[in-house]
């Protein structure tokens, strides 16, 4: 007997995400287009033909998606712009500038559409990777802005009493706050869907969490300490013995986990957006932001290996 292949499905929102996502590059493709024209700086040209290969690369596999799943298209932008006025109008810093928002932004929005990707892996895996080229870009503009003298110095954290203190911006130091307090309260949480979860291999999952989560507090500790930003308090330990645990259903416990995920995404990627002063702060929120999706990413296929997600609603063409 002849197996046929299972056609691969996708949810109406993860639908919507793929074109959604590839009308905002039509979008910045045919501004860029526009832009060149006006663009007078020796390494902006330079910087344009660098940022617009990953936008083209990204574009391509965007409308593959599109054509795998039978999705209806967004017009493309213009093959060409042809511009008319005085090239002085629009300045090398405005153009710049403008660019380094719209990665910005986009890093959020490639997040939005990858934790909404709960159906198909196979898409969920395409816009981590497109995500973590755009924070790649996103990082590359905030150093060539800087050296260029066009990115705004931020309000800063007053000047230390130690001769050893180092720089950080208020938005820095905030984030380094929250991103404490959200783990200690996170371990908190933790602790208790530990106590209480039934299945073993959900045990097992929410201690290497445990894990995870005391790695991080460890880092982040040490770089308040460092940058003397006042610690928050920390949450007292775990010792009570819950009653009538069999009423939280792992499924629930699992889901409610799952949003907090998501909202982490997003605290992360506003770390990420706001350290435009410290290059060392802004590494390791990327680097947090970068393993936060990769362990999401794991969390899915577990869950949905359990049956425990909510399934959407299947795109038909």
């Amino acid at each position: 007997m002849l197996h046929t292949k299972t056609k691969p499905t996708i949810s109406i929102r993860e639908a919507h995400s793929v074109w959604d996502t590839l009308n905002s590059k039509y979008q910045i493709m045919e501004k860029m287009l526009i832009y060149e024209g006006f663009v007078h700086d020796p390494d902006l040209k330079i910087a344009f033909k660098l940022i617009r290969k990953p936008i083209e690369k990204n574009i391509a596999i965007l409308e593959k998606e599109l054509a795998t799943y039978s999705i209806p298209s967004p017009d493309r932008n213009r093959a060409s712009a042809q511009l008319q006025g005085d090239s002085d109008s629009i300045n090398d810093e405005y153009i710049a500038m403008d660019l380094f928002l719209y990665f910005q932004e986009h890093v959020e929005n490639l997040l939005s559409v990858f934790y909404s990707a709960v159906t198909n892996d196979s898409l969920r895996k395409t816009i981590k990777q497109m995500a973590a080229r755009t924070i790649t870009d996103t990082d590359y503009l905030v150093h060539y802005l800087r050296a260029k003298g066009w990115m705004e110095k931020p309000p800063m954290v007053k000047e230390a009493l130690t001769v050893d203190a180092k720089s950080l911006s208020l938005a820095e130091a905030a984030s380094l706050h929250d991103h404490l307090t959200y783990r200690y309260d996170t371990m908190h949480l933790t602790n208790i869907f530990t106590s209480i979860a039934h299945d073993l291999d959900f045990q097992a999952v929410l201690h290497m969490g445990l894990t995870r989560l005391n790695k991080q507090i460890t880092l982040l500790e040490k770089q308040l300490k460092a940058y003397h930003v006042p610690f928050p308090k920390r949450p007292g330990k775990f010792t009570l013995s819950l009653q009538n645990v069999r009423f939280f259903e792992d499924d629930t416990i699992f889901r409610t986990i799952d949003s907090f995920m998501q909202g982490a995404g997003g605290k992360h990627a506003q770390a990420f957006k706001q350290a435009t002063y410290n290059d060392e702060i802004r590494e390791l929120f990327r680097d947090l932001l970068l393993d936060e999706m990769e362990v999401f990413d794991d969390f899915m296929k577990f869950g949905k290996l359990k049956g425990w997600l909510n399934p959407v609603p299947t795109y038909i063409p």
